[in-house]
């Protein structure tokens, strides 16, 4: 939204905290988070899934439903006050609270939260993958997605699917409600004001936009209008510091009060700090190894079985990973229906059952491969794997660098990285590694980890479809746990190491900031004492 003059006065003096000394104390009412504000792209819920800008956008926009981060199956009201689940599962109808307003003061209604709904369907960016997966179309979604009156939503779904993934996925961050008549007083021919959302906001949740400066700073102040009422902390200021060095030095002189992003070394330095805590929070996505299928050698089954054994997983536990993993080998994260109880390691790091493996396979004196990280976050792993993997005489080049890109086109040979999702079912991390409905280049299914690496396996697809046609509890399980030992018997072209964990650097000055497993972290309940 465009700046007014209170706001640009906000803005002057917000912005001198960032040619203060590093000393500097933040002020009482407001909260600075160090992160890597490069990571957002754009402001557009529709377009975003990342960590970053998913906590931007999720306190910028209400959605109607929530989940808490210490109960992540219990979907709680937000927005929407009630709903309810007609017999057979294939409609929800939602009832919103009465007499919510936007931050420009302009009410809340249902046609606002249809018209935000069906925007994410029609723009068919990433915000979408879930909806389309329950079978919702930019064709159908008029039809689907309608309000019965002022308060009241119907969601009629499209396609066989358990009406609790629908709900889950209202709670992900790309589901915020837009104040529409805002949003639609800057559209240009007909984009549904994309270009305008792409730097601005129209906002529902308890926060308000003041400035944007990409690679620099996100400065929002709190929603007066805020139908839970204005929170504690008058302004967030989300600053851009990508080094972990400087980082871990402003965290510790207070000149910020949250940190993301923090490197393992500068990790290892602050636990000791009793003014900082560092939040573990688990999520809901895996540190792997990815094997290229169009490799001949990648392809055959005997060398990825070696290749479950070239990590040394228990050195980095206690190194690169001890605050960012927990050692983890199934594809259903801990906790969720179908994940083994507890750890059970089903392949240990061995040389010589490599060596061995390889030899059968008809590679006795190795090979050569190149090995890409996702990003140079991950460059001690990378230099673990490419350590342990000479010793079994496998010859890894690494190319240091961003190279997600090429995983998403299939242009690389051996990858290491890591996924996260923000739905709390099983479901979403079976769609990442066992999920692959069409195999050719042609299809480009980039958002599936299965396809980019080129393995195509009919049964494991057809049993994730199965998870979310299921609306039994007890039988989704089942299913889950069948396709985890299924998986790990067919030595897969995604290796999984450890679950992913995201640590937040808080100092204890600051209460009620708590790192979201869904990305959808909050800041209306922070204060400062």
């Amino acid at each position: 939204m465009a700046l007014s003059l209170r706001k640009t006065f906000k803005v002057l003096a917000a912005s001198l905290l960032l040619v203060a000394p590093v000393q500097a104390q933040t002020p009482p009412d407001m909260l600075v988070i160090g992160t890597n504000v490069g990571a957002i792209p754009t402001l557009d819920p529709a377009a975003l899934n990342a960590r970053t800008a998913s906590e931007l956008v999720s306190n910028l926009y209400d959605r109607l439903v929530m989940l808490e981060p210490g109960d992540l199956q219990t979907v709680r009201p937000m927005l929407a006050e009630s709903w309810e689940v007609a017999e057979g599962g294939d409609s929800i109808t939602l009832k919103l609270r009465a007499g919510m307003e936007f931050a420009s003061g302009n009410p809340i209604t249902a046609e606002d939260a249809v018209w935000s709904l069906r925007r994410v369907i029609k723009m068919e960016q990433v915000g979408a993958t879930d909806f389309a997966l329950w079978g919702f179309t930019p064709e159908n979604v008029d039809e689907a997605i309608r309000a019965e009156d002022e308060l009241t939503i119907v969601i009629d779904i499209p396609a066989k699917v358990s009406s609790d993934l629908v709900i889950f996925s209202l709670a992900g961050s790309s589901m915020g409600i837009i104040d529409s008549k805002e949003a639609l007083e800057h559209e240009v021919d007909g984009d549904m004001a994309a270009e305008w959302l792409r730097a601005n906001a129209a906002e529902s949740g308890p926060f308000s936009l003041v400035e944007w400066r990409p690679n620099d700073l996100v400065i929002t102040e709190h929603n007066t209008n805020y139908w839970n009422g204005a929170p504690a902390m008058k302004r967030v200021m989300m600053r851009h510091i990508p080094e972990s060095g400087n980082l871990r030095l402003q965290l510790e002189k207070g000149g910020v009060d949250v940190g993301q992003y923090v490197g393992a070394g500068d990790l290892e330095a602050l636990a000791d700090n009793s003014e900082i805590d560092i939040q573990k929070t688990p999520g809901f996505g895996f540190y792997y190894i990815a094997l290229n299928q169009k490799d001949p050698i990648l392809s055959n089954p005997l060398v990825r079985r070696a290749f479950r054994h070239l990590l040394d997983w228990r050195g980095l536990t206690e190194a690169n990973m001890r605050f960012n993993g927990t050692p983890w080998q199934s594809i259903i994260p801990q906790g969720m229906a179908g994940a083994p109880e507890s750890f059970e390691p089903h392949y240990e790091f061995n040389v010589e059952k490599a060596k061995e493996l390889l030899a059968e396979a008809g590679y006795p004196d190795g090979f050569k491969k190149t090995l890409y990280p996702a990003s140079d976050a991950h460059l001690l792993n990378v230099e673990s794997l490419q350590a342990t993997a000479a010793l079994a005489g496998i010859e890894l080049e690494v190319v240091p660098g961003r190279h997600v890109p090429e995983f998403r086109a299939r242009e690389f040979e051996v990858y290491m990285g890591n996924s996260g999702g923000r739905l709390p079912d099983p479901f979403a991390t079976a769609t990442h590694y066992a999920y692959n409905p069409d195999n050719t280049d042609e299809a480009r299914l980039t958002g599936y980890y299965m396809w980019r690496t080129a393995w195509d396996n009919p049964e494991l697809t057809e049993m994730t479809n199965a998870t979310k046609r299921e609306s039994d509890p007890a039988k989704r399980a089942e299913i889950f746990s069948k396709m985890e030992s299924m998986y790990r018997e067919l030595d897969p072209s995604l290796i999984v190491f450890f679950q992913r964990v995201d640590p937040y650097v808080v100092r204890t000055s600051v209460e009620g900031y708590t790192g979201h497993p869904t990305w959808t972290t909050r800041w209306d309940k922070a204060v400062k004492n």
